[in-house]
């Protein structure tokens, strides 16, 4: 067997793993997503703290924006990795930045009430975003070639 017939078979073993995985405990109600999610819901707490310091609207904003970006750096780092991959890569074709759009991309078509909000709750359509379709044909179309 040669080197890249090995690397292939492991690959493909891999992508197997995950996609099992995927297809038993599903996107929404995966325990890694299931925690990524309360703890965005716990960003509203920080929210009402600098609500009460007085902080303004803006730099809530900026520093809730900032916060939720780093929890989906710390939970895309924590998916199995080529799930993990394919997250990225859709993340990164849908906003131009594989984390997701940054502060001031946001504010282009966002006011820094609606990015406050948006930071604090999790997104809604998760599963019309990631699929496990999607996965496969990630697979299949990127990872593979």
């Amino acid at each position: 067997m040669t080197e890249r017939s090995k690397t292939a078979e492991i690959l493909e073993a891999e992508f197997a793993r995950e996609l099992n995985i995927l297809e038993s405990d599903g996107l929404k109600s995966n325990p890694l997503r299931l925690e990524y999610e309360r703890k965005v819901k716990e960003l509203s707490e920080l929210r009402d703290r600098m609500t009460a310091e007085g902080v303004s609207e803006a730099a809530m904003a900026k520093t809730l924006h900032f916060e939720r970006r780093c929890l989906g750096e710390v939970y895309k780092d924590a998916a199995p990795p080529l799930f993990r991959e394919y997250i990225l890569y859709a993340t990164e074709k849908r906003y131009g930045d594989p984390l997701g759009p940054d502060y001031e991309a946001l504010r282009n078509v966002k006011n820094d009430e609606q990015i406050i909000e948006s930071a604090t709750r999790p997104i809604k359509d998760l599963d019309k975003r990631l699929t496990v379709n999607g996965f496969k044909e990630w697979f299949e179309n990127v990872c593979k070639k």
